[in-house]
């Protein structure tokens, strides 16, 4: 009779575990306090593995945890103890081989006399979910890593400071984590990719010294980004010699090629069918497997970045290759962000040259302009004044040649004296006029001032000591208007030479210093006449007498005209100088 009461008493709370659980859409189970499955509903069949829950009564605690995995029964004997049980995320394989993510949680349940009878136990199916939440994570942390990246790269339009940036995302391990990355550009005209630069170790010693280096830094991929460890640059020289100057025709048919012409990333390895040319590429790079993603830009092919895992020999996951087509294509951006800025800053050159050259050509019209009104002054001027200085000095002439004027004679040779030098300042005047309408071109220095030596020579009276000449052996060129300049130099030489070679001798030399050229009028003598010199400088220079002055202002406008200057300046021998000189013409020049 006390057996079928108990028969009947389990019987009933069967039925009252299959009213609440049969349908749960998690899977419940009960076992007795020996560890045998007394109920278990469909779904933690299914999870377990069994065809169905009668297959599943009575089996072992101990059968199910060989399945699972998970420590419940060395938790067994604490739960019957009042002690709850739980475990999530277990990644496990059931009777039937399939792979399930599952969360397990177990606590005692007790009898009618409140003694624990056996365990509640629920598994909870979080495949999906974990999967969900992996994504999301990767999701996460891919952003991240692009986020850092961009950062960086924003920093700079430096063309080697984006590579370097990018091929450390590529490489750290708080990037993508590759071993070595290459990267290749396109030389689009020529038709190949020549390799350009490489960043990693060439050998499993020194990676581990580089990695634990790193790795006791501490420091975050955005730190690593911002400033790489200058360490690295000798293994990055040694890896880059591996392929600068290779060159690998667009045209192929190995893996680079493939991927340019694919506009997509792909993973490379060797194997029996692997392409000679790809072979060969794996091959020289020492590595068996890949990842190679193209640099392209709005349909331009800008390079590849191939990287790999040498080193670790770590497997190239199909994801790892898709983000790294995302750098590829963030370096694409950055590459031609950095060519549009080398353009502007190119465009910003030339338009600041040619604002220059359109400066000093404004300058120049606006010296013609003021040479052309001298010019035309200075005709005007002498033109009206020669004539009645010429009926002056006739009827001075006239009047000194009848000999009836005795008392007079002083006073009409006065006349002719002045009247002779207004004249000659009127020739100086209009030799100037009539160079004005002279050509610009280009002439040689020396050539120009022997004429203009041999025209001051051919005018000195002959109780005056001719200068000696010196010329440099080089014959630096010039440009301008020969005549102009001629009468400016020969101005100069005049002055001097009319003051001065009574009391010195006088040496003109030619020179060239760095882009002027210049011609040095220079003096020799003993006291008085060193201070005779210096007295006559200050005088012409200082408080010229009005011919004097007139041709000063003609030759010194010539030159400065010409973009030259003039002036007087020490000497080793303590005896001022003058000095003459004009830009050196290197081409290019206009007429």
């Amino acid at each position: 009779m006390a057996d079928l009461l108990k028969a009947l008493a389990s019987e009933e709370r069967m039925t009252v575990l299959r009213s609440h659980f049969d349908d749960l859409p998690m899977g419940f189970f009960v076992t007795n306090c020996d560890g045998y499955v007394e109920y278990l509903n469909d779904e933690a069949a299914k999870l377990i593995g069994f065809e169905s829950t009668l297959e599943a009564i009575g089996y072992s605690l101990y059968n199910v945890e060989n399945i699972i995995n998970c420590g419940l029964m060395d938790a067994f004997n604490s739960i019957l103890t009042g002690r709850t049980f739980r475990k999530e995320e277990l990644h496990c394989t059931n009777r039937q081989g399939h792979f399930a993510i599952l969360n397990l949680y177990c606590s005692p349940h007790r009898g009618e006399n409140g003694e624990i009878a056996g365990i509640f136990g629920i598994i909870q199916d979080v495949t999906e979910s974990s999967k969900k939440k992996a994504e999301l994570e990767e999701a996460i942390y891919e952003l991240s890593i692009m986020s850092q990246v961009s950062e960086a790269l924003s920093s700079t339009a430096d063309l080697d400071d984006v590579v370097r940036i990018i091929l450390t995302g590529v490489t750290a391990n708080e990037g993508l984590g590759f071993n070595r990355a290459f990267l290749f550009l396109a030389k689009e005209n020529e038709g190949y990719l020549e390799g350009k630069i490489a960043v990693g170790p060439t050998s499993p010693e020194e990676a581990g010294r580089i990695w634990s280096r790193l790795a006791g830094q501490k420091i975050t991929l955005r730190e690593m980004l911002n400033d790489y460890s200058q360490h690295e640059n000798d293994s990055n020289s040694s890896l880059t010699t591996l392929i600068a100057g290779w060159r690998i025709p667009l045209d192929s048919s190995g893996a680079f090629s493939e991927a340019i012409n694919l506009g997509r990333g792909i993973h490379v390895f060797a194997g029996e069918h692997t392409h000679r040319e790809t072979t060969d590429i794996l091959t020289r790079l020492g590595t068996e497997s890949m990842a190679v993603a193209p640099i392209i830009s709005k349909g331009r092919k800008l390079g590849l970045i191939a990287a790999d895992n040498n080193i670790t020999g770590k497997k190239i996951s199909d994801s790892v290759v898709e983000l790294l087509q995302t750098f590829a294509n963030q370096t694409a951006v950055a590459i031609e962000r950095s060519r549009l800025y080398d353009v502007q800053v190119e465009r910003a050159r030339e338009l600041e040259e040619i604002n220059r050259q359109l400066a000093e050509s404004q300058d120049q019209i606006i010296r013609v302009e003021k040479m052309s009104v001298i010019g035309e002054l200075t005709s005007s001027i002498a033109h009206e004044l020669r004539n009645p200085l010429t009926v002056i000095g006739g009827f001075a002439n006239l009047l000194v040649s009848t000999g009836q004027i005795d008392d007079a004679a002083e006073y009409l040779n006065i006349i002719l004296s002045e009247t002779h030098r207004a004249e000659t300042v009127l020739h100086q005047v209009l030799d100037f006029s009539k160079a004005s309408r002279a050509r610009t071109r280009e002439l040689q220095f020396n050539d120009l001032v022997v004429e203009t030596h041999g025209l001051l020579l051919s005018k000195l009276r002959r109780d005056q000591a001719p200068p000696v000449l010196q010329l440099a052996d080089e014959n630096p060129h010039i440009w301008g208007n020969p005549e102009q300049l001629r009468h400016a130099l020969y101005q100069f030489m005049l002055l001097t030479v009319e003051e001065l070679t009574s009391e010195c001798t006088i040496k003109m030399a030619t020179a060239t210093e760095n882009r002027q050229v210049r011609l040095i009028i220079g003096f020799k003598g003993r006291e008085p006449a060193r201070a005779k010199v210096v007295t006559t400088l200050k005088q012409i220079f200082g408080n010229p007498t009005g011919t004097q002055k007139l041709s000063i202002l003609v030759a010194g406008e010539t030159l400065k005209y010409h973009g030259g200057d003039y002036g007087v300046e020490g000497s080793q021998d303590n005896l001022p100088r003058l000095y003459l000189e004009l830009p050196r013409y290197t081409g290019g020049e206009n007429d």
